[in-house]
């Protein structure tokens, strides 16, 4: 009985190792050896590193494109295909009605179609490329479909050729996720119907390198118009996370070095929570450009990185290229100038997977579509509200990306971001000859009234005059000071005459790195590395001495302002300030403005995080009259709703963590958790790849652990770095990287989290565009013939 059972056992054990390795396998690719294609004019060489990170090396410039595609679709073709669907409106087809909304969205604002007009004006070059980028991906479709990934039939998703179109309409998808001012401008729409002191809650925005303040001050009048009864509706969470764009990048000059040669830092803030993350690390060789950094799948080229002579790295930028129009309908008709205007109409069905389809009409003016007839864009009036955005108008002859490989120093590099029209990034950029440069892109119209702000009603006027001269938008060349960054912020410098956006992260990263680089010490790259990890909060160092004098004042707080007096503003994840601070803020903020806002409007005005973060921050620091508590008939002073916010505080930290207060460690509250789309939540989560880890910073430091203020009191960091890079100009074989993720989009792959372990322990590997380095450090090598 005993030998039956250790047989039993042993048997057992023997099925459960050769499935374990069935799994470890059976979602691998080909890395080694040769695929024959048809498409290419000489062999490819892809070269694989010790990372994972894939090297396309080509004897012309057609077969690098065809190369990266074919790469990239080896690597990203679940992440790929699901981002096609997404964009085309057709989420739901795949995974049912919880992706309606999102589908409804992305029809009505016509993102495939804006990107077909869009494709026809491209330079003939441009096209050539796009096609070339087809050809590579296609072919892999068509050599490589016994090693399709696991994910693929688990949404039973056939893989579909891809045309130049569909590359022109995930650049429109980035521009939109790009473009906030949609969404702002239906915050204060929804404002101004329900609140007479809309005007209050406007956007601020601040340059600290400002002198004087721009003349764009508008009022938001309060609108006599009727309401609708509308639930907020959120769109919901795909399977791989929209490409919202946050960022930091700065670069130090010669003079501020220690080698005497530039050094460019990026640090993009995207959701990369769902494993392999966003951004795709990979080199490109050819005899044109040697270059590498991350690209976007399905974009050819290179988002952030550097080429032998250019070092260039991104963070958004936010040009509003959105306007909201108030529409006077009549019937089948809108009336513009005393004239009756037929409605333009298009019909779209959306099938639903386990459901029945549905179908709708989009009615259109010639500004573009009224989105208000759907509820998706929470327009909680009944207004007819048109959206006006430049996407839809472009004609421009590139996209900008691909061009930035062949750049050899920073006026030509500018040259190339002028044709980026459809997304809207703040550049900064190196050359070898030690010129430093940042400069905005995208598509920005000029506008009669300056504003971008809220709907404007139609008049005889068009509010549209042109678009801002792409060599006028926000830029700077060679600064005095020997350095220059962005992070998100308003950029526009001293009588800047155009009105380039109002959605901007608050100034407190940017703030921060003034700070940094205020002495004149000099950096290595190593050192710029480290920089990368500061957690230093700005925004404390205004907000947290009231915090302190307030609590002492209390019995019930005093322990928690001894908390807080002795809190050094870092945000690492043992600090129990950073927790005790970021409670209070967030509870502070919500007594100070839920008595005011409209319920309706109440969820998505706390979303939207860069419309209210530094208004609301000037409230508390000027002691505005909205701080009071409208509900009571006492006047609340500040100390009073800090001192609430307190109690709130202790309470919640005692209920999750006990009543040791050294218990109340940041890192314990603030969290980012990696997940395989194919399994996020519950068990089997993290037998698919899922870690939890504790994150240090917040929306407010330069090492970013963003999160959406919620209701519950959650803080999973939900955007954050990324993709880190150091580009050092004295540096001819690479660059410092890292990715919160891998290479490739394939659970249980090697390469599915190969670069997570070291981003969490601070490490960065790197990244070579030197020819000879790359075959140095080939572990694997696959020829396309």
């Amino acid at each position: 009985m005993k030998k039956k059972i250790i047989i039993a056992l042993s048997i057992l054990l023997l099925v459960s190792i050769a499935g374990f390795i069935w799994i470890k396998n059976s979602n691998n690719f080909k890395r080694e050896g040769k695929f024959e294609i048809s498409i290419n004019e000489k062999p490819i060489k892809i070269i694989r590193d010790e990372n994972g990170i894939a090297y396309v090396i080509a004897k012309n410039k057609a077969d690098l494109f065809r190369g990266q595609a074919f790469v990239t679709a080896q690597d990203r073709l679940f992440q790929m295909e699901f981002y096609r669907a997404l964009i085309k409106g057709k989420a739901a087809e795949l995974v049912g009605s919880s992706m309606l909304q999102s589908d409804i969205k992305i029809r009505v604002l016509d993102i495939y179609g804006n990107a077909k007009r869009s494709y026809a004006y491209l330079s003939e070059e441009t096209k050539k490329i796009l096609q070339w980028y087809c050809e590579g991906y296609n072919e892999y479709l068509k050599v490589a479909k016994d090693e399709y990934p696991l994910e693929l039939s688990l949404l039973k998703m056939k893989p579909t050729e891809m045309l130049p179109e569909d590359i022109m309409s995930i650049v429109h998808f980035v521009g939109l996720f790009q473009g906030q001012n949609m969404e702002d401008e239906i915050i204060s729409h929804n404002l101004a119907a329900r609140f007479k002191n809309a005007s209050e809650l406007l956007p601020l925005s601040i340059n600290v390198d400002r002198t004087k303040p721009l003349q764009f001050d508008f009022i938001v009048k309060h609108r006599n118009t009727t309401k609708k009864e509308l639930a907020y509706t959120k769109l919901p969470n795909p399977l791989i996370p929209y490409p919202k764009l946050g960022s930091n990048n700065w670069i130090l000059s010669g003079k501020r070095t220690q080698s005497g040669k530039p050094i460019l830092a990026n640090d993009p803030h995207v959701d990369s929570r769902i494993l392999p993350g966003l951004f795709h690390p990979i080199g490109l060789v050819c005899p044109e450009f040697k270059a590498v950094g991350i690209s976007t799948p399905g974009i050819p080229g290179l988002l952030s990185g550097r080429n032998e002579f250019v070092s260039f790295g991104v963070t958004n930028a936010y040009g509003d290229s959105q306007d909201l129009f108030i529409e006077n309908i009549d019937g089948d008709f809108y009336v513009e100038n005393d004239k009756k205007i037929p409605l333009e109409t298009r019909k779209e069905i959306i099938k639903i997977k386990d459901s029945s389809a549905i179908e709708f009409t989009v009615r259109s003016t010639k500004r573009g579509p009224i989105i208000s007839d759907f509820p998706v864009f929470n327009v909680l009036t009944k207004d007819a509200i048109s959206l006006r955005w430049t996407l839809a108008e472009t004609q421009s002859k590139g996209i900008g990306q691909i061009g930035l490989l062949e750049t050899k120093d920073i006026t030509s590099f500018r040259k190339v971001l002028g044709n980026m029209d459809n997304m809207f990034y703040n550049y900064v950029f190196a050359d070898i000859n030690g010129n430093i440069a940042h400069q905005a892109t995208g598509l920005i119209p000029v506008r009669r009234n300056a504003s971008g702000d809220f709907p404007q009603p139609i008049d005889s006027l068009d509010n549209w005059n042109g678009f801002i001269p792409k060599n006028e938008l926000p830029h700077l060349i060679n600064p005095e000071k020997g350095w220059l960054g962005t992070a998100n912020h308003d950029t526009r410098p001293d009588d800047y005459q155009y009105y380039y956006s109002n959605h901007f992260s608050p100034a407190y990263r940017y703030e921060r790195i003034h700070e940094l680089f205020a002495s004149d010490k000099k950096y290595s790259a190593d050192e710029s590395w480290k920089l990368l990890f500061d957690v230093k909060n700005m925004q404390a160092q205004k907000l947290n001495p009231l915090f302190v004098k307030a609590l002492q004042e209390n019995e019930n707080t005093k322990a928690l302002a001894e908390i807080l007096k002795s809190w050094d503003l870092s945000e690492e994840i043992d600090k129990v300030g950073a927790a005790v601070y970021t409670l209070l803020y967030n509870e502070l903020v919500y007594l100070i403005l839920n008595d005011e806002l409209p319920d309706e409007v109440e969820d998505m005005y706390w979303e939207n995080l860069y419309y209210w973060n530094q208004r609301v921050d000037e409230m508390i620091l000027t002691n505005h009259r909205f701080i009071d508590n409208v509900n009571t008939p006492e006047k609340e002073n500040l100390a009073q709703l800090i001192v609430e916010a307190g109690i709130t505080t202790q309470k919640i930290l005692t209920e999750r963590f006990g009543k040791d207060a050294k218990n109340w460690t940041w890192g314990k509250l603030h969290t980012v958790k990696f997940a395989s789309p194919i399994k996020q939540n519950g068990f089997g989560s993290e037998f698919v790849g899922g870690e939890l880890l504790p994150k240090a910073g917040s929306n407010q430091t330069l090492n970013r652990g963003g999160f959406v203020k919620n209701k519950e009191h959650l803080f999973e960091t939900s955007w954050f770095s990324s993709f880190r890079m150091i580009a050092d100009m004295n540096d001819n074989e690479k660059i410092m990287g890292i990715i919160a993720g891998g290479s490739s989009a394939r659970v249980f792959h090697p390469y599915y989290k190969s670069q997570l372990e070291k981003w969490n322990t601070k490490e960065w590997i790197p990244y070579w565009f030197s020819k000879e380095k790359i075959e140095e450090h080939a572990k694997y090598e696959l020829i396309l013939e």
